[in-house]
């Protein structure tokens, strides 16, 4: 059998270059990543490709940036003109959400 991570060959249940067992299949890469992923349960993502745990991350990363620039503009937006205080308040909360996940 070949190392799926090494690439080394190897005749038992264990590579003897890097350890890894010859048994286990890699996770093959999703054709795309959406954002709806990163709901999934941990026992799904476990199964996924690191590089597409990256992208998802990337995902995510960049949703909370945009939530955390609406709410600073918001916050600039309340002290430079007359905006509604539960709008602020919503879109905080909003934040807060997007964070959480």
């Amino acid at each position: 059998m070949i190392c799926s991570y090494c690439g080394t060959e190897g005749l038992e249940e264990s590579c003897s270059f890097c350890g890894a067992s010859l048994n286990i299949k890699r996770p093959k890469l999703k054709e795309f990543v959406v954002l709806e992923d990163v709901e999934k349960p941990f026992n799904e993502l476990a199964c996924f490709h690191t590089y597409d745990l990256l992208v998802l991350l990337r995902l995510v990363r960049k949703e909370r940036t945009k939530a955390y620039d609406l709410m600073l503009t918001l916050k600039k937006a309340a002290k430079s003109s007359q905006v509604d205080e539960v709008i602020v308040n919503y879109s905080e909360d909003q934040t807060n959400f997007i964070q959480s996940v």
